[in-house]
């Protein structure tokens, strides 16, 4: 696991061992990147919930983003996300927390790039869709990208956001924005 491109392009990851996380694999990450530089999307201040290794926000922050923000509530995973940060020189913040106590932290902040990657047997995607949006996590303008089981549909509040739907061998990324 890598970083693909921008200031810290080839810089190799840590991740921890066994499965209790799942990394991005690098060719998800690299379309999921050229999606979001193809429609502008990358910039700004990033979220990373469910953060494992913190490849993707440290993708983002690599490709020119200027802040992120960490959330595990895995210690050892937290210690990979520092130890990466650490090797690529990259600043951000890091909450070892459950997703629901940082997200309730996070009330007020606005974030232009939030990537939802839980484990996929928690089926946390409507829960995490439904906090994030009444906290306003969201800028008008950003994408919420959302990393998920191919079997696994989940809804989301489709009178606020519109989706784009990828699939790479059974792992789907839903991109939702904000209806303007």
């Amino acid at each position: 696991m890598r970083i693909i491109a921008g200031k810290f392009r080839g810089k190799r990851l840590y991740s921890l061992d066994g499965e209790r996380t799942r990394p991005t694999s690098d060719k998800v990450k690299e379309s999921v990147f050229n999606i979001l530089a193809s429609s502008g999307e990358i910039g700004g201040k990033v979220l990373d919930l469910f953060a494992g290794t913190g490849a993707l926000g440290l993708e983002a922050l690599s490709r020119g983003a200027c802040d992120a923000v960490f959330v595990d509530k895995n210690p050892d995973a937290v210690k990979i996300v520092r130890s990466n940060m650490s090797l690529c020189k990259a600043d951000g913040k890091v909450y070892n927390t459950d997703w629901q106590v940082a997200v309730r932290k996070l009330e007020g902040a606005s974030f232009d790039m939030i990537f939802v990657d839980p484990p996929y047997a928690l089926g946390a995607e409507e829960s995490v869709l439904r906090e994030i949006t009444d906290k306003r996590l969201l800028s008008d303008d950003g994408v919420i990208v959302v990393e998920h089981s191919t079997d696994n549909e989940f809804r989301y509040d489709d009178s606020v956001y519109e989706a784009d739907k990828r699939e790479y061998r059974g792992t789907s990324v839903t991109f939702l924005r904000i209806k303007k």
